[in-house]
């Protein structure tokens, strides 16, 4: 009796040990579940730019800053720009605008150098040179598109959260503040509502927080971008499905002004 005693609590004993060690194995490493969980992935910028399919490609064209975006080389400066220059790009093509997309995309291939990026920017110019000259506005849109997945999934790959941060920021800031102009330009409340992104920007405020690298953090530009993109934030949260009204699309616009100046000093 008291054999069958202990070969029974020791059988229990097996079990527990087999069950724990089975429930830690299922259960990820707390180091590489904060990694995974910390930085939230974004949609892209598109559809915000659908509400361009309401608008007339010389409109569309004339939201194409007359400028290309610039600022001096560095990561930071670098990641943002290439994001707002991407979106520019999308804006130009869809604009059918063959003399500003040229400028843009030899600007975004100069950005490469610190980013590690040269083979998909490389590729994207020789394809975007060739669909340039043929005016071939539908697959450019697509090969931007395809390009801009690209680039974000490598960053996300490598674990170069920081920079996939970054470029994002610029991109959607880019896209806020040429269609809120757009929508400014030509007023509608319906057509505005399209900017209502509640959950990307509640994302990307979330991202730039998680960033702790000294030598961003500790920069004028990012601490006033981040202060900004709260503010921003802040407008879209507060839109309750009727529409923005045009004193909000300004505020957006001008508060997106400030982002873009900030990483041109």
């Amino acid at each position: 009796m008291n054999r069958i005693i202990v070969v029974g609590s020791i059988m229990i004993i097996m079990l527990g040990l087999f069950a724990c060690k089975q429930k830690a194995a299922e259960t990820p490493n707390i180091e590489i579940e904060q990694s995974i969980t910390t930085f939230a992935p974004l949609p892209s910028f598109r559809e915000v730019y659908s509400a361009l399919d309401q608008i007339q490609v010389r409109d569309i064209s004339a939201a194409v800053p007359s400028s290309v975006y610039k600022t001096r080389q560095e990561e930071v400066r670098n990641a943002f720009s290439l994001g707002l220059l991407t979106a520019d790009a999308v804006l130009a093509a869809k604009g059918q605008d063959k003399d500003k997309l040229i400028d843009i995309s030899t600007q975004m291939m100069n950005l490469t150098s610190l980013l590690g990026l040269e083979s998909e920017v490389n590729r994207l110019g020789d394809e975007l040179k060739t669909m340039i000259e043929r005016e071939d506005w539908e697959n450019l849109n697509k090969a931007l598109d395809q390009h801009k997945a690209d680039i974000e999934s490598k960053l996300w790959e490598n674990e170069n959260f920081d920079d996939y941060t970054l470029m994002l920021l610029g991109g959607w800031i880019e896209a806020a503040n040429r269609v809120a102009w757009l929508i400014h330009e030509d007023y509608s409340a319906d057509r505005s509502k399209v900017l209502a992104q509640k959950g990307t920007f509640n994302s990307l405020v979330s991202n730039l927080e998680q960033i702790s690298t000294p030598y961003i953090v500790d920069q004028e530009a990012f601490q006033e971008a981040l202060a900004l993109t709260k503010e921003i934030q802040a407008i879209i949260q507060s839109h309750d499905g009727s529409g923005f009204t045009k004193s909000q699309l300004q505020k957006i616009i001008q508060k997106t002004d400030q982002i873009k100046a900030a990483f041109q000093r």
